[in-house]
């Protein structure tokens, strides 16, 4: 019997108790005719003795190893060995040399189409999601705003369109014109 946490613990004693009590009114309206075995002090001692049990936060040990074919398990295919690095470079450059070529604040799927355009090559199975949890710690790249990143040091301001002279003439009034 597992007992999950100490509030269950206290509602259990307090049952026990409330059955003892129950058995000893029993007891005193029936007299001797009747013998029933006290439940309280069995339970009681179930629940001290699964109370002292240590409990066992998380997964169970071994529960996150694959099975072979076979039913045994194996270790992984790169235990011990170092983590395998991209062959086109690490992600943290590539990623400020396609902020700085573009020159603006852009998003991680923009990034991402610009870092397939460099032939980068991503080691990950999903590379969105990759660099979507990575991107905010890389070196030399700063968040602009939500979902938008820039490499350190070019303007935040992205392409700005020109400005065209914005002139306002009142509309002639005629007084032969109606309305």
């Amino acid at each position: 019997m597992t007992i999950p946490d100490s509030i269950t613990l206290k509602k259990g004693m307090k049952i026990a108790s409330k059955i003892e009590r129950l058995q000893q009114k029993l007891h005193e309206l029936l007299g001797a005719t009747l013998e029933l075995p006290i439940a309280s002090l069995t339970m009681n001692k179930q629940l001290l003795e699964a109370a002292k049990t240590p409990r066992r936060r998380g997964r169970p040990p071994g529960s996150g190893k694959k099975l072979s074919a076979d039913g045994s398990r194996s270790p992984s295919p790169l235990a011990g060995k170092k983590r395998p690095a991209s062959p086109s470079g690490p992600l943290a450059p590539a990623v400020v040399k396609v902020l700085q070529r573009y020159g603006r604040p852009m998003k991680v799927t923009e990034i991402l189409i610009g870092l397939e355009h460099d032939a980068y090559f991503w080691t990950a199975k999903n590379p969105r999601q990759t660099l979507y949890v990575r991107i905010g710690k890389l070196a030399g790249v700063t968040k602009v705003a939500e979902g938008l990143y820039a490499a350190e040091g070019v303007s935040s301001v992205g392409i700005v369109p020109e400005s065209a002279p914005v002139t306002f003439e009142a509309p002639a009034f005629n007084a032969e014109s109606s309305f």
